[in-house]
C-alpha cells in the first residue's frame, strides 16, 4: 500500500490526480489484504487447522 501510494505521489509531479483516485487505490489494497486473509483463514479451518501452530512458528522464528 505505501509503495503504491508513494507511486501515486511521483505521479502527481507531472500530472493530476484526484483525491478520489487515491483513496480507492488504498481502499482496493486493503480490501484485497481483507479478503485474502478470509480466504486463509477459511482454507486452514477446512483442513482441520485452526493455525496456532503456525502461530507459535512465527512468534518462535522458525
Amino acid at each position: 500500500a505505501i509503495g503504491a501510494l508513494a507511486v501515486i505521489l511521483l505521479v502527481t509531479i507531472q500530472y493530476e490526480i484526484h483525491e478520489i483516485i487515491t483513496g480507492l487505490v488504498g481502499v482496493a489494497l486493503i480490501g484485497w489484504s481483507f479478503f485474502s486473509s478470509v480466504r486463509r483463514n477459511r482454507a486452514l479451518a477446512a483442513a482441520g487447522g485452526d493455525g496456532d501452530q503456525e502461530k507459535a512458528e512465527v512468534s518462535s522464528g522458525v
